[in-house]
């Protein structure tokens, strides 16, 4: 079988295509495969409670796991490589094999949104913790 590799402009397509199309395109960035799938009976209705409480919650999730990267990540106050959490979120997603530091965070932080990483190899995780309250924006 031949090995397809995608051109850039295939690379960088995501989700659905033309108007009232139930054709969706999901593209892995880490691994560059393009997956075309088709939505058989797509729900049309409105969000039940469930739903919308999921898309607060992780609307919550994600402020606060944004919170954390800006206040951790690589700049010109934290250095080329980011505060001492940063690069132990870093070490922590290659030791799991995971895809984004983004599933780090969220498997360390706890129902108040709290980010708490500990390192069982260093007691050193001094740098800065943010806890983000979930906006309504």
């Amino acid at each position: 079988m031949a090995k397809i590799i995608p051109i850039d402009v295939i690379k960088g397509i995501s989700g659905s295509y033309g108007h009232g199309s139930n054709d969706y395109f999901a593209t892995n960035t880490s691994s560059n495969k393009v997956r075309l799938a088709k939505l058989a009976n797509p729900y049309k209705g409105p969000a039940t409670e469930k739903q919308s409480a999921q898309r607060e919650k992780f609307k919550a999730r994600q402020a606060a796991a944004t919170a954390w990267l800006n206040v951790n990540k690589p700049s010109s106050a934290n250095g080329s490589n980011g505060t001492a959490l940063y690069q132990l979120a870093q070490k922590m997603k290659k030791a799991q094999h995971l895809s984004t530091i983004l599933q780090v965070l969220y498997q360390h932080m706890d129902d108040a949104y709290n980010i708490v990483l500990t390192d069982d190899s260093s007691s050193d995780t001094t740098g800065k913790e943010v806890t983000a309250t979930p906006s309504n924006g």
